[in-house]
């Protein structure tokens, strides 16, 4: 595939999925502003890094990889609150009465699960994905994406006393 149809592809899918890529990123981040910034940055950084050699043959799946990644590394440079703090402990008991405390909260809990399970969570409840889509992106099979949500559902259930 050539450069120019590789960046309509891109492009069409960033559109037409922009709502549900910019809440995914936005409850990775706890930023309306960061979100923006990072999906930005992805797109310009997949536009201009685009090698022939290397065809892109799930674009989803390189979308949500490239926004995760970009989120990771946005999460380094953030300060983390300690899971032993009293302020965790307020953020989990207490209802949220800002997007940022819900955010810091839900973050704290997902932190708390295995990554694989945190993720399909992520993707299926901020990224208002099917879990054929969520198999599709993280190249497991939709069996065990629904696995990993329901298991982390109960791992919250029983951690948490939520749900």
């Amino acid at each position: 595939m050539d450069r120019h149809k590789f960046i309509r592809q891109l492009t069409d899918y960033m559109e037409s999925h922009k709502q549900q890529l910019f809440r995914y990123v936005c409850y990775h981040v706890g930023s309306a502003a960061d979100a923006e910034d990072i999906l930005h940055d992805v797109y310009l950084r997949m536009a201009e890094g685009y090698d022939a050699s290397c065809p892109v043959g799930n674009m989803p799946g390189y979308v949500y990889r490239s926004l995760f990644n970009a989120c990771v590394s946005n999460a380094r440079s953030v300060r983390c609150l300690s899971l032993d703090s009293p302020e965790v402990e307020r953020l989990i008991s207490e209802p949220s009465a800002c997007f940022e405390d819900e955010f810091q909260r839900v973050s704290i809990m997902l932190s708390g699960l295995p990554e694989t399970c945190s993720e399909v969570i992520r993707l299926r409840i901020y990224g208002s994905m099917t879990f054929d889509n969520i198999a599709e992106v993280l190249g497991v099979s939709a069996a065990t994406a629904k696995r990993r949500y329901y298991q982390g559902l109960e791992l919250l259930r029983l951690k948490y006393d939520v749900l």
